[in-house]
């Protein structure tokens, strides 16, 4: 199952700091979701879990954990261009 080799990727990884960009992020329904490097599926971002205000295209650090849906990001932070 793909989200089995997803989780073993991150742990195999050591550092759960992930990249990506925001592929979509809607304000009103405070949700969304980040392209990741080096990954073929995008992850989930809840309003919930940002420390910076995010908008499409903006280049991001987060952390991934599984949920009972998927893959969702948390302590997601803007990076500097």
């Amino acid at each position: 199952m793909w989200l089995n080799k997803v989780l073993n990727y991150f742990k195999n990884d050591g550092d759960l700091q992930k990249k990506g960009r925001v592929k979509f992020f809607n304000r009103k329904r405070g949700y969304g979701f980040i392209e990741p490097e080096n990954m073929e599926r995008d992850v989930f971002v809840h309003v919930t879990n940002l420390e910076d205000q995010i908008s499409k295209g903006d280049h991001v650090a987060f952390e991934v954990e599984a949920s009972d849906k998927g893959l969702e990001a948390r302590k997601v932070r803007l990076l500097q261009a």
